[in-house]
Formats: structure tokens, sequence, C-alpha cells
């Protein structure tokens, strides 16, 4: 799964790798970020031009609206998203990409926080959806969630699952293109990221407090 991760890189870089111009939108660097928190999204217009701009990560979609949901999904696991009718539809009209320079999973054994990384780039994207729209009383609910995918045969030695990150540019493109909609086309491209290409070491539990979001989060320690 991925219930937390860090967005450390200088912004400026982070827009410049996505291809974002026209922004007043900043986020400075986070170390903890945390379910209910307000992200860094990115999603394409319908001239699929690319912005970005703040989500709540726990999905509330629309259609659940009537249901008062208690339970706002943090992750979607992509083995359901063509069976659940609710999360099928906002995959093929309301995708985005949530950058990220690593996240954070505790080893399903010794609870011992890591740090997880991508070796060939310092900043990457989570492959996401969301929802947005206003309610009775008019507030708007802007929420998002992150798809996550069976782990590859490395990172399955910390836990069975991991996000579902995308492979570069050309798959980042695909993922927000707003004129792509077919399900399984979709699909093909979440897949496990190549063990290769990552890295992790372990890191301080103070991580498992979300007050603390520092440097030191991220900062490898000895086992």
């Amino acid at each position: 799964m991925c219930g937390r991760f860090a967005m450390t890189e200088d912004w400026s870089q982070v827009l410049k790798y996505f291809g974002i111009t026209n922004t007043s939108y900043s986020f400075p660097p986070h170390y903890n970020i945390a379910p209910s928190q307000r992200i860094p999204a990115i999603i394409a217009d319908h001239d699929n031009e690319r912005r970005v701009g703040p989500l709540s990560w726990g999905l509330i979609p629309q259609a659940w609206e009537a249901e008062n949901p208690k339970v706002k999904p943090i992750n979607a696991r992509v083995e359901g998203l063509k069976t659940n009718g609710v999360f099928k539809r906002l995959v093929e009209r309301r995708r985005c990409i949530i950058p990220a320079t690593g996240y954070f999973e505790w080893h399903r054994n010794t609870k011992q926080p890591h740090y997880i990384k991508v070796k060939s780039r310092p900043v990457f994207a989570f492959a996401g959806f969301y929802d947005t729209w206003a309610d009775a009383s008019g507030d708007k609910i802007n929420t998002c969630t992150i798809i996550t995918v069976p782990a590859n045969m490395r990172v399955k030695s910390i836990h069975e699952r991991m996000p579902a990150i995308l492979r570069g540019s050309q798959d980042e493109r695909f993922w927000l293109h707003r004129y792509v909609t077919n399900i399984d086309d979709l699909l093909a491209v979440l897949k496990p990221y190549p063990e290769d290409d990552m890295h992790w070491y372990p890191v301080s539990k103070m991580v498992g407090n979300v007050n603390n979001d520092t440097p030191e989060c991220v900062k490898e320690i000895e086992a």
C-alpha cells in the first residue's frame, strides 16, 4: 500500500519536470505526507494542458454522497478498478498523477519503516484518480486516491503491495491524456515498477507520527 510519502524536491524543478508553465500554486518540501492532507496533483484540461493544484488525499466520489461514507480510500487496488463501477468511471474520466520523491513502507514483520525511492530520477509520479464536486451547502469536495499494484520481487520482501509508479514521461502523458478512456488500455500501464530502478533504506520510527515533518524523516539510519 502507500500510506505515507514525501515530496522534497524544489518545487520549481517539479514544475519543470512535469512541464507545467502557468501556475501560481506552490508546494514546499514535505517529508512526511499523510492521508487527509492536501497534496499536489496534476491533471490535464480539455486541451491536454497540464494543471496542478491541491486535492485532499482520501477519495470521496460524488456517487457516494448519499451514503455519507466514513471510509475515504487513500489507495485503490488495480485489481478492482474494472469491476468497481464508481472507480471505473473515475479512472476513465478523472485521472491524475501525484508527484513524489519517495514513499514509506513498514516491514510486515519488524514494523521498521523504510524510505523507498526511484534511482533514475529525483521526482516521479504515482498514478491516481480523483473527483471534484460541490455538496448541498456549496462546499467543494476535491479528493483523490493513489492506485496500488502487487509489489515487485524486491519490494515484496517488505510489503506485498506498492504504489503504481508510472515509468517516465511517456506513461505519465498517456495516463493524463483526456481522450484516452479505454479501461483496458489504461490498466496496461499500471504495473509493478522495475525493481532494478528502486532502492530503499531504513528510517527513524519518528515518521509514524504525522506531526513529524522534517528532513530527519527521510534520513537513513542503521537498522
